[in-house]
């Protein structure tokens, strides 16, 4: 039974050997992928004889089959791939790679090995370091865990082509291993590194340098950093070393490169003398520096916070209007119902009406309720919102109902009544009668 049985086997592979002995590494590809397990083993088989780097990837899947034989076939196969001719494809494939070590199947710790083996070869080292600024985030980040785990070239090589990057995380893992390694290779990058895009690294640099040696020219860079964080700290190393920090924003107010720091600065420093010069800037042309004028003016003129607020909803620049409702809800102001509709109302702008809405999400349920009858029966408003915005609405209000046990005043329960008979037909829908059937526990039909 036994010698039959090994035989039928032989006769399969030889007939789909036969019928697919002029496939192209295409149709290959295709093959190994096949429900047929016998399929994919004989052609994860041709895949390794053919050596074509380009079968890599697929490969590296079969390792991971859930057939033990095309597991075994995958990884033979793998293995007459990894010559240094494919080095390169293998460093595209290391994020696929790695992701075998979060499968279970089997152990593929051998597999893992076998190519860290040949990436780590005195003659394929320099493809490796190369790929640490590879357009592939991914494959960049694991380079350089590799480069730096296996130490294959010193700080002084290894830190131009990181900070060199474009990704984010390349350049911090490099910072902070050389931090506590090497600090004094380290030492030579910190001036350049208050230009780098990544805000903690510009900070950090920016605070060894200032504790190691003051500079005037090294503070001042970091007074007009596009951070606040950053300036913060450059502001508190100033006023330490009794610099006149507010002449330095003074001046700056008239340079266009660094007035939005200097608007910040002066209500960061609270100089309310300078509260004119904000409000010349609060109606600026660029919306970035009203931006961080209404955040000054609220340090500067809190007594008018609100009116400054209710201003900046209506701002024609989106970012501005979606500040002043950020900070509408970190200082608390309230604003009912028929407050945020007079807003959407004097507006002529979506963005307007679409940070009202999201404001009302603030206020009681019985008040937006009134809130959503007002926007469901105003054409007007309603005509800045397309259906599925108002029925999202309809159903965040009813998937919320039940979290709050707070019952409407008398007042709310007259002004529903009266704006449930204003809803035009139109804006029925299955939300809506879920909605208005919530509403019946107050009578309200």
């Amino acid at each position: 039974m036994q010698k039959l049985f090994s035989y039928l086997k032989k006769l399969t592979l030889n007939r789909n050997t036969q019928s697919e002995q002029v496939a192209t590494i295409e149709e290959l590809i295709k093959l190994s992928q096949d429900y047929d397990g016998h399929r994919r083993e004989n052609a994860v088989l041709r895949l390794g004889m053919m050596g074509d780097p380009v079968a890599i990837p697929c490969l590296i899947i079969r390792v991971n089959d859930w057939v033990p034989q095309v597991r075994d076939a995958a990884v033979k196969a793998l293995s007459k791939l990894m010559v240094d001719e494919n080095v390169e494809a293998f460093i595209q494939c290391l994020p696929q790679v790695y992701h075998l070590q979060d499968c279970h199947r089997v152990n593929h710790q051998d597999v893992i090995r076998q190519v860290e083996t040949l990436l780590l070869t005195e003659t394929n080292r320099g493809h490796l370091l190369a790929a640490v600024q590879s357009a592939n985030s991914y494959v960049a980040r694991l380079c350089l865990n590799l480069v730096i785990e296996h130490q294959i070239v010193d700080a002084q090589t290894l830190l131009p082509m990181a900070f060199a990057s474009k990704d984010v995380l390349v350049r911090a893992h490099a910072f902070r291993w050389s931090g506590v390694h090497y600090p004094q290779v380290l030492e030579k990058y910190y001036l350049s590194l208050l230009n780098d895009k990544f805000m903690p690294i510009r900070k950090a640099s920016l605070k060894h340098l200032l504790m190691a040696t003051y500079s005037a020219q090294v503070a001042e860079k970091g007074l007009v950093d596009r951070h606040s964080s950053v300036r913060e700290l450059a502001v508190k190393h100033c006023l330490a070393n009794g610099n006149d920090v507010v002449a330095f924003y003074r001046e700056h107010l008239t340079k266009d490169s660094s007035a939005k720091a200097a608007i910040w600065g002066l209500g960061y420093l609270k100089c309310v003398d300078a509260l004119d010069k904000i409000k010349f800037f609060y109606q600026h042309g660029t919306p970035s520096l009203r931006k961080q004028a209404l955040n000054s003016l609220l340090k500067l003129d809190s007594h008018n916070s609100k009116a400054y607020l209710l201003n900046g909803l209506r701002d024609p620049s989106p970012s501005v209007c979606k500040e002043a409702a950020r900070l509408i809800v970190k200082t608390r102001v309230y604003l009912n119902a028929k407050a945020l509709m007079d807003i959407i109302c004097g507006s002529d702008h979506p963005h307007t009406a679409r940070a009202c809405v999201a404001l009302s999400h603030q206020i009681n349920k019985w008040e937006r309720v009134v809130f959503l009858l007002m926007l469901m029966s105003n054409e007007q408003v309603v005509s800045m919102f397309n259906e599925g915005q108002i029925e999202s609405e309809l159903a965040n209000w009813g998937d919320g109902y039940n979290r709050s046990f707070i019952q409407p005043t008398q007042t709310q329960i007259y002004e529903i009544s009266v704006l449930m008979a204003e809803v035009p037909a139109t804006r029925f829908s299955e939300h809506f009668r879920s909605f208005a059937h919530a509403l019946k526990t107050l009578g309200i039909h």
